[in-house]
């Protein structure tokens, strides 16, 4: 539907009752006289109307109105109950989902300490390697302990050589 017609048809039961302000209410009838199918449409909703008008108000039980009235009283309060709901189940929404991916990783961190961080050793060296791995650190650490003891050497020969060469 072209945008026009939805328009008009959004402002249409307030034209047919009289109820827009002169220059909006010009643009309608414009409109009214090219397009046929909103013609079509403001008719069927005049036929309406008469046939409500026709009606017996009989039909209608006593309380009716005051019954109605409530109920829409009732669903606009529901409506903005609902409406201030939203950012709360948000956040409930957001929090169960960091909850259950910490639970996750709890639960992942808890089953790979379980099955063991190393394989076991498929023969006897490799389970003595594995039992001196921190003496093979301590290793690695006199190794750099040694070289940095080597520099220092280097560097008080140098200074001396230095201080030979200036006296």
């Amino acid at each position: 539907m072209p945008a026009p017609c939805l328009w008009v048809r959004s402002v249409l039961v307030a034209y047919l009752d009289g109820e827009l302000k002169p220059s909006t209410a010009e643009a309608v009838r414009r409109h009214l006289e090219t397009c046929e199918a909103c013609r079509a449409y403001a008719r069927q909703l005049r036929e309406m109307w008469r046939l409500l008008d026709d009606a017996p108000s009989a039909s209608v039980r006593d309380g009716f109105t005051e019954r109605m009235m409530a109920r829409i009283v009732e669903e606009k309060e529901l409506s903005v109950f609902v409406a201030s709901l939203q950012p709360r189940l948000r956040r409930r929404r957001v929090a169960a989902s960091v909850l259950g991916m910490a639970a996750g990783l709890v639960l992942g961190f808890a089953v790979y300490g379980w099955t063991g961080l190393l394989e076991k050793p498929a023969s006897p060296v490799e389970y003595q390697v594995s039992q001196n791995v921190s003496f093979l650190e301590d290793v690695d650490l006199l190794d750099e302990i040694a070289v940095i003891q080597a520099i220092d050497r280097l560097n008080e020969g140098a200074d001396e050589l230095a201080d030979a060469n200036g006296a």
